[in-house]
């Protein structure tokens, strides 16, 4: 299974490694010591984001959209137009970039992070392709049609093309269309088989790929979202199933272990996993951090339903702000902890564990500077190495219940205490107030009537009576969003 992703903003990646090795690096020749050091951390996968043709005409808009400008340069006051490109979710083909290092340069990369036992993720983007895609040009009918009512009514939902056919751009039904990109209609058998096609060609080049909002083309989504326009004047009909359904099963007859990974929100996460996705966002996961909902996180840390270990845990990505923005360091640490502990696998964004706080917009190649969070960074670094080491004897860890340090206390509900094969009890009070509680552990077949609880990320240790941990709990007082990630052994 795999259990830990670093996703890395592949053109803002090789210019920065371009500049600090001061020659041109491309995907073909990353210096070893990148691969390295991913490993070294104990991930187990890498997600490239954005590495497909770039679209001319998306970086055009980018450059001229006064909104996006703003965005731009609050991030880059010094922006120049250099800085500027393509969203990477404006895809004019699903052919590797040149500049990147082309085709040949994406097999070289996967092909060196599999000596390293770690796998390659790419992006899919079902929904819509960019405005100078070839398609838009030769396949009008690909993409939803609208009429010169809707270009009146709605002119930042269509577009018209050079052959003047009237066009929808994509669109999520909670926010203004994305005016880089069409839309794609999927009651259309054409654009079914031409989108299996092309994640084929995609599945050849890499391990898995990360579907951006892949819920949009669920037929009743596409329905709510465009109406009959979807059946283009009775030419198309309803599909009897779901593009995903025949997708994935021609991905997996081909490509065994390809897994696949779903952007997927608005509650329909089971609905996907049931369509075959191995993988699913959980943004409830990360909205009850950010809320501080211990009540919402237990209820989803205790579910043991089918989507338990089908979960993608984040406290960052490349849609939502900075970890180190949202939550201050000693939340951002408790947050990070309990992330990784839950059941799934687990996403670490570039840029996350040096404790950055400035959300780089998608359109943007170079980062603004920022002085590294040492706190964050060596808290990082000192836990994925502990939670490596702990994963190669076992990667399981178990939630723990725990009680009230008192009658009438009612802070033991702060906590979250998960164990791993008895040697190891991770501690957590996701809280801002002081907390205490027992909780219910066993110690280990340890010999000895004490044990020794030793925190592999701080100089804590302490000697307790096994006896007295069998029978009445561990107790435990932390302060706000206090953890510890303790070592249990007997005492010789």
């Amino acid at each position: 299974m795999m259990n830990l992703i670093f996703e890395i903003n592949t053109r803002v990646w090789l210019k920065q490694l371009s500049t600090r090795y001061d020659r041109s690096i491309t995907l073909a020749n990353i210096p070893e010591k990148e691969y390295r050091n991913l490993k070294k951390l104990g991930f187990d996968a890498v997600w490239l984001m954005g590495v497909w043709s770039q679209s001319i005409r998306g970086r055009q808009i980018a450059l001229n959209h006064d909104g996006l400008r703003q965005e731009f340069l609050s991030v880059l006051p010094d922006l120049k137009d250099e800085d500027i490109t393509c969203s990477p979710y404006s895809i004019a083909g699903y052919e590797p970039d040149p500049s990147l290092g082309g085709k040949d340069g994406l097999i070289e990369f996967k092909e060196r992070l599999h000596k390293r036992g770690m796998k390659l993720i790419l992006d899919f983007v079902p929904n819509h392709l960019a405005l100078d895609h070839p398609w838009v040009k030769e396949h009008p009918e690909y993409f939803v049609n609208g009429t010169t009512q809707d270009m009146q009514n709605a002119p930042g939902s269509f577009f018209l093309t050079e052959n003047k056919a009237i066009l929808a751009h994509g669109k999520d039904p909670y926010f203004p269309a994305w005016t880089d990109v069409a839309q794609l209609n999927y009651f259309n058998p054409q654009v079914r088989k031409a989108m299996q096609d092309e994640l084929m060609k995609v599945a050849a080049l890499c391990d898995g790929v990360r579907y951006d909002m892949a819920m949009l083309i669920l037929k009743r989504i596409q329905k709510q979202i465009w109406g009959d326009r979807v059946y283009a004047g009775n030419k198309f009909s309803e599909p009897q199933t779901e593009f995903w359904q025949d997708a994935i099963a021609q991905v997996k007859k081909v490509y065994h272990d390809f897994f696949f990974i779903a952007e997927v929100y608005w509650g329909l996460e089971f609905e996907l996993i049931s369509l075959g996705f191995d993988y699913v966002y959980d943004k409830i996961f990360y909205d009850a951090l950010k809320e501080t909902d211990v009540e919402r996180l237990r209820a989803n840390l205790t579910d043991e339903g089918q989507l338990a270990k089908k979960r993608l845990r984040f406290i960052e990505n490349h849609d939502e702000k900075r970890a180190a923005a949202v939550f201050d360091n000693e939340k951002s640490k408790a947050a990070c902890l309990l992330m990784l502990l839950a059941s799934g696998t687990h996403l670490v964004h570039q840029g996350q564990m040096e404790g950055l706080t400035k959300k780089l917009p998608v359109q943007l190649i170079r980062m603004p500077k920022e002085e590294i969070n040492w706190e964050i960074f060596l808290f990082y670094e000192k836990l994925l190495l502990n939670l490596k080491t702990i994963s190669e004897a076992d990667s399981q860890w178990v939630f723990r219940q725990t009680f009230p340090a008192w009658e009438g206390s009612s802070t033991f509900r702060n906590f979250f205490v998960f164990s791993n094969a008895n040697s190891y009890l991770a501690t957590i009070n996701y809280s801002q107030t002081q907390s205490q509680c027992y909780v219910s552990f066993n110690p280990g077949d340890f010999k000895a009537k004490n044990v020794i609880i030793k925190d592999l990320l701080g100089s804590a240790e302490y000697t307790r009576s096994k006896n007295e941990i069998n029978s009445r709990g561990l107790y435990l007082d932390m302060p706000a969003n206090g953890l510890h990630l303790f070592s249990i052994t007997g005492v010789k």
